[in-house]
């Protein structure tokens, strides 16, 4: 072999090698922005509890297990206006909604993101006001939209499903809901704890996959 020959295969060599490497650092680099993307539409569940948890848990302002540290206080907490006790139920029923629609988009097109990880984040949402409700004795309503709603059969489609619910369930809260629990600490956190996930976690998410 001429030494041109060999030069020319070794400068062959050599960019097939630079190119195998520059795919390997994008591929990595992708898989890591993915994986913190799960692990941040993973924390969703822990951060509807605490996002704006109080550093001194009052009877007033404690929801689920900070109540626990309150001393001398028994459920229920007290009784709700009915006005008060209707929103939280509503809220109740949109998140029993939201999660019923991923649900069934998971048991028709399979575990696919980012259906996979928010409907986690929808039962912390559901645990969340469940919470309420036992705190002021409520009865607590059954899921009435489980096995009852259609969804698309692409992803794309389902992926539109989910941004018009979450647009609406931050405009449920904030046009709704939230004026008719001010006088309520612990409802009022609960609340925005769940419209600001649903806005700057769900939905953005939805939006990418759309």
């Amino acid at each position: 072999m001429n030494s041109n020959k060999k030069v020319l295969l070794w400068t062959l060599g050599i960019v097939l090698f630079l190119a195998l490497a520059a795919v390997s650092v994008y591929a990595y680099s992708q898989s890591e922005d993915l994986k913190n993307k799960d692990d941040e539409i993973g924390t969703l569940e822990s951060q509807a509890q605490t996002q704006t948890q109080p550093e001194t848990a009052t009877a007033e302002n404690c929801t689920g297990d900070s109540c626990l540290s309150v001393e001398g206080l028994e459920y229920p907490a007290g009784q709700l206006p009915i006005e008060v006790s209707n929103a939280v139920k509503s809220a109740l029923d949109d998140e029993y909604k939201a999660y019923s629609v991923y649900d069934a988009v998971i048991a028709k097109i399979g575990s696919v993101r980012p259906f996979s990880m928010i409907i986690r984040a929808e039962e912390s949402h559901i645990a969340s006001l469940k919470s309420v409700l036992d705190k002021y004795g409520e009865t607590i309503p059954d899921n009435p939209y489980a096995g009852k709603v259609t969804v698309k059969s692409t992803l794309k489609e389902n992926c539109q499903i989910g941004v018009d619910a979450e647009i609406a369930n931050v405009a449920l809260y904030n046009d709704q809901l939230l004026p008719k629990v001010t006088a309520y600490s612990d409802i009022t956190s609960v609340f925005n704890n769940l419209m600001n996930a649903s806005n700057d976690k769900h939905l953005p998410s939805f939006e990418k996959c759309n």
